[in-house]
């Protein structure tokens, strides 16, 4: 047996294609050719699907709910989702209904045409009958709860996205059909109907407003004058809000869109940025230069504001480019600030007097090199000096002050450590040069 039920809303009053016609079958009204809710005959004229009237002992009580995420509303938003819950229960203690078809409409109350947008859920199909949109069962759906007896419950949800604001009241109708599944056109099967006259929501959502950006770790707070909603993350890696509060908490970089919503009155959002503190990266290139020479040094975090700690002894231009002044000991900085703060990274030079580029000394830095070493380093004024190499040679050792000033010179040789004791033990920088055939090599010493 395959039964259908039509309703039209016509002038805000149900018109279920005519009541004292269902003997006729549905088959026959407005051409369409319906599936039923059990069995596989097709409802014809001449055909007694149901009966034409339901029983008020035996119809299943049917009502109508609109939900919005789940929570049952009053009124409705325009252009918002809700989800249409038709429930029906077999209420009479003699029949036994396991099975259920349903047909659901939305049209606006006013003019008794569409309102809204409903998809269809799993068992069901969207038709259209007289120019109103109806989404009804594909075949026959088992009951919800229960075999079938009394208290059996048959329930669909049906996914509606609300007409644009402005429209007006919506009224919901809705046909739960019970059947008995015997395979024939009887009057086994009882119906019942309800409607629902939703209003539209008087509330106007607000804005959000509040400060749109932190900073990792950081909070801000947002605020929304419509009262009662409730606050979202739809990123809560980029940043997390407290649902009552409004206040949230940068926990990564990025953009997250937060969602203020009201039940029956709808959502705003606003898209909040969250900032990382820089980073400072490290500095690199050669930690000594010569008074008059320059050195380039670069930093991994990119470019940079570059500062000198003391100008008098060594410049840095706004590329990273050193020039030594002075001889001495300075700090080279490069920082990076944003909305979140500033973080630097630091490199200690050294400034050599003009004198040790000029007699075309070396850095010891390159591993191929010979090894110029001086140990301990520092020291109290006794040291040992080696200069260890690949092959045994004559070398001549210099050692000068900070100033440049020659303060002990003595020869030696390759890969023999050498001890030295100055008679004067004044605390200080020295610069230890070594000369062979193949080079010059140098080291810093520090004597406390």
């Amino acid at each position: 047996m395959k039964k259908k039920l039509i309703l039209l809303p016509i002038a805000g009053i149900f018109l279920y294609l005519g009541l004292s016609s269902y003997s006729s079958g549905p088959g026959s009204m407005l051409g369409a050719d319906l599936s039923g809710a059990s069995g596989t005959a097709t409802c014809s004229t001449g055909s007694s699907c149901h009966s034409t009237t339901s029983s008020s002992t035996t119809a299943p009580a049917v009502g109508i709910q609109l939900l919005d995420a789940g929570t049952p509303v009053t009124s409705y938003l325009g252009s918002h989702s809700y989800t249409i819950r038709v429930t029906g229960r077999q209420t009479s203690a003699t029949l036994t209904l396991p099975n259920f078809g349903f047909q659901i409409s939305a049209v606006n109350t006013s003019t008794t045409t569409n309102a809204g947008t409903m998809t269809a859920s799993s068992g069901g199909h969207l038709g259209t009958y007289g120019g109103i949109n109806i989404v009804e069962q594909s075949s026959a759906l088992p009951a919800t709860t229960g075999t079938g007896g009394a208290g059996t419950t048959y329930v669909v949800d049906i996914p509606w996205t609300s007409p644009v604001a402005g429209t007006g009241s919506v009224s919901f109708f809705a046909i739960i059909n019970a059947v008995n599944a015997n395979g024939s056109a009887d009057a086994g099967d009882k119906w019942g109907r309800t409607s629902l006259v939703m209003p539209e929501s008087s509330i106007i959502m607000s804005s959000i407003t509040g400060t749109m950006s932190a900073c990792v770790g950081s909070t801000a707070t947002l605020s929304d004058a419509t009262p009662g909603g409730t606050w979202s993350s739809s990123n809560p890696a980029v940043a997390t809000i407290g649902s009552a509060t409004g206040i949230y908490t940068g926990v990564s970089a990025g953009t997250a869109i937060i969602t203020y919503s009201v039940i029956s009155a709808g959502s705003t959002t606003a898209t909040v940025t969250i900032t990382d503190v820089p980073s400072a990266g490290s500095i690199t290139g050669s930690s000594l230069v010569c008074v008059g020479y320059t050195t380039t040094l670069a930093d991994a975090a990119g470019p940079g504001t570059w500062t000198s700690s003391n100008t008098a002894m060594a410049t840095v231009s706004s590329s990273g480019v050193v020039t030594g002044v002075a001889a001495g000991t300075v700090t080279i900085s490069c920082s990076y600030t944003n909305s979140c703060g500033t973080a630097s990274a630091t490199h200690t030079m050294t400034v050599n007097p003009h004198s040790m580029c000029s007699l075309g000394m070396t850095s010891t830095n390159n591993n191929s090199d010979p090894t110029l070493t001086v140990l301990p380093n520092p020291n109290n004024g006794s040291f040992t000096i080696n200069l260890n190499s690949e092959k045994a040679e004559p070398v001549q050792i210099t050692i000068t002050n900070i100033t440049g000033a020659v303060v002990k010179e003595l020869a030696a040789t390759t890969n023999n450590p050498t001890e030295i004791n100055f008679n004067q033990n004044i605390p200080g920088v020295y610069f230890i040069s070594a000369t062979t055939n193949g080079g010059k090599y140098f080291t810093k010493m520090i004597i406390r």
